[in-house]
């Protein structure tokens, strides 16, 4: 199997040779900005530069996945939005650019506008580049986040209570936007889009306001691009999981939450992707440890095995070479087989139980 094949394939729930390694977190680490040339910001504006520094986590480390697109703030800037560029490497957003949701607007050439063009460009030089042979998966912030940034995060969480009919108007804007994008992303040659929707998470807001006030934009995006779907929420989800399945999207990317109950929670609805851990296990653990984490979230469900979040500046070549490793040489587990499911979900537990983690909640799954 080509790695796009894989990727395609694993996110579409059919068969794999092998549980595929294509993060589409960012990996823009030390040593390969480096090997690919890039620096802060001209890799958020120069699209052969960008395209370099996506691919570089193939080039070097055997990843499956070009991700283009470094932050999420982008479209927030087409959408008026100043950035802070004293923080080149995700460059933040300093502040909301609309107090009236019904204002909110774009240029109608979306095509040449802001950063776009230089997005566009390096995945037309990617899909050029590889033949189609390795998958490319640019992030697109998703409606809610992008609604938060236009607007103000605090604020939007107080519409959903005070003004709900202004946070729906802000947040349908902003989906409107992100289908648009995300269109344009598709034409140009992705072949997975990873929307990604930081603000939606249950660390932020509750299972309900994500049912009305996330939930039916996530659909209405996931119909609006004909493309494969990867979501990514950050945080604890576990509440959101039962809401989550019903997104429409194709694969879920999820950070805290153990990867059985993922896999127990959204069962044949969508694949996962998941879940190394980027604050101790990646930049401090060792290659063993990765390699088993790996093995580990195989076993227990995953379909691609990616990372919690993105990837951190001084991450070793080493522990992403593990990582990429422990997928070739791990079998894929048989969903038609008792004894994997059993023994993997049976472990997960008990570990967890031995390690007093956090009691989960939702029907039937408190330890």
């Amino acid at each position: 199997m080509t790695p796009t094949r894989r990727a395609l394939a694993a996110v579409l729930g059919g068969k794999v040779d092998y549980v595929p390694p294509a993060n589409p977190l960012a990996q823009t680490t030390k040593e390969l900005m480096e090997y690919s040339k890039a620096s802060w910001p001209k890799a958020h504006k120069d699209p052969k530069m960008m395209a370099d520094l996506a691919a570089a986590p193939w080039e070097v480390c055997g990843i499956e996945a070009a991700r283009p697109q470094f932050d999420i703030s982008l479209e927030a800037e087409v959408l008026g939005c100043k950035l802070d560029w004293n923080k080149p490497d995700r460059p933040p957003v300093t502040g909301p650019a609309y107090k009236d949701p019904k204002d909110i607007t774009w240029p109608d050439d979306l095509e040449n506008a802001g950063r776009v063009p230089y997005v566009l460009g390096a995945i037309d030089i990617l899909r050029k580049r590889y033949a189609g042979d390795l998958p490319i998966i640019p992030v697109i912030t998703a409606p809610f986040t992008v609604a938060g940034h236009i607007i103000g995060v605090e604020r939007l969480v107080m519409m959903t209570v005070t003004d709900p009919d202004g946070a729906h108007a802000a947040i349908s804007a902003a989906t409107d936007f992100c289908i648009a994008y995300g269109r344009l992303q598709t034409a140009y040659g992705a072949h997975i889009l990873f929307p990604a929707d930081p603000s939606a998470s249950g660390d932020l807001i509750s299972p309900q306001t994500y049912k009305e006030f996330v939930l039916p934009y996530h659909q209405k995006f996931a119909k609006g691009v004909s493309c494969p779907k990867i979501l990514h929420i950050c945080g604890h989800t576990e509440k959101l999981l039962p809401h989550i399945k019903k997104s429409g999207m194709d694969c879920f990317s999820f950070d805290a939450p153990p990867v059985w109950y993922v896999r127990q929670q959204l069962g044949n609805a969508m694949s996962c992707l998941g879940s190394l851990d980027v604050i101790d296990l990646m930049p401090g653990g060792t290659p063993e440890q990765v390699y088993d984490r790996t093995v580990q979230c195989i076993k227990e469900g995953v379909d691609v095995v990616g990372t919690a979040c993105d990837v951190s500046f001084g991450t070793s070549l080493a522990n992403l070479k593990a990582y990429v490793r422990a997928c070739r040489e791990t079998r894929v587990p048989d969903p038609d087989s008792a004894e994997d499911c059993v023994r993997a979900i049976g472990m997960a537990r008990a570990r967890m139980k031995a390690e007093k983690k956090i009691e989960l909640g939702g029907e039937g799954d408190a330890f």
